[in-house]
């Protein structure tokens, strides 16, 4: 069974924990390891050579230029250093950040659209490095399109799969969510929209629920007791200190190797 669907709900960083470090970098996964983080959230998009790397921005900085991630081949990526106040990192590979959390690690992957060598080759490369590190069990795969999702089953029939929305997406008229993807179980509201009653529909009906982001702690251990699968959060040590004084806190299992 998916760990996304045990009785606890995981605390998982979003983009890592970005008090001192920049966002989907390994310096935010490791801190957010050292908060107490049961999964880590991370954006994935492809280069221009079809590599699957982490980073929710569709540019970087390369000399003086701005470019594309998608124009660079990752020979070029690998040489780009992130800065933003003092703080610097590098765009991690999707392959280094399983490498190093894959034994144990739980994920939370969003697929970002953008250009790709060819169609579907992005969902294609997330579900083979899952599978290549045997991680489906501790993994969801999100986005907030139907299409990749749908296109990740078809690779991987064995991936979770979390459909991402916020108030402005379509939902059929007396439906709390959209209409999900063949195969898609599970769902990721904006908090605004985490419910009761969604909660109580989604659990009549076997979805999982994903809230995001939830940084207010009292939110937090009202959103565990409805029976939240993962609480997605900038604030990873006021959630896990909240849920544990609920005595709602999973274990922490996330360890770098």
């Amino acid at each position: 069974m998916n760990v996304f669907r045990s009785e606890m709900p995981l605390v998982v960083a979003r983009r890592g924990s970005t008090r001192d470090a920049l966002e989907n970098t390994i310096e935010a996964f490791d801190q957010a390891e050292a908060d107490g983080a049961d999964a880590l959230h991370l954006d994935v998009r492809l280069t221009a050579d079809g590599e699957a790397v982490v980073s929710a921005e569709t540019e970087v900085v390369l000399g003086n230029r701005r470019l594309p991630i998608s124009s660079l081949y990752i020979s070029d990526l690998l040489g780009v250093t992130l800065a933003k106040d003092d703080r610097t990192g590098k765009v991690p590979l999707l392959r280094d950040v399983l490498t190093r959390y894959g034994h144990q690690g739980c994920f939370l992957v969003e697929l970002k659209p953008g250009p790709a060598p060819r169609p579907g080759l992005l969902e294609f490369r997330v579900a083979a490095l899952l599978t290549q590190f045997h991680a489906l069990e501790r993994s969801v795969v999100a986005s907030s399109a139907p299409e990749p999702l749908r296109r990740t089953r078809e690779v991987q029939p064995a991936v979770e799969t979390a459909f991402c929305y916020d108030g402005t997406v379509y939902r059929p008229e007396g439906r709390l969510w959209p209409n999900l993807p063949t195969g898609c179980r599970s769902i990721s509201p904006a908090v605004a929209l985490a419910s009761e009653r969604l909660f109580a529909e989604a659990k009549a009906e076997g979805v999982a629920v994903h809230v995001s982001p939830v940084n207010d702690p009292v939110e937090a251990v009202r959103f565990a007791r409805l029976g939240a699968a993962s609480l997605v959060t900038d604030d990873v040590p006021a959630i896990v200190a909240a849920l544990r004084a609920a005595g709602l806190a999973r274990p922490n299992t996330l360890t770098p190797v």
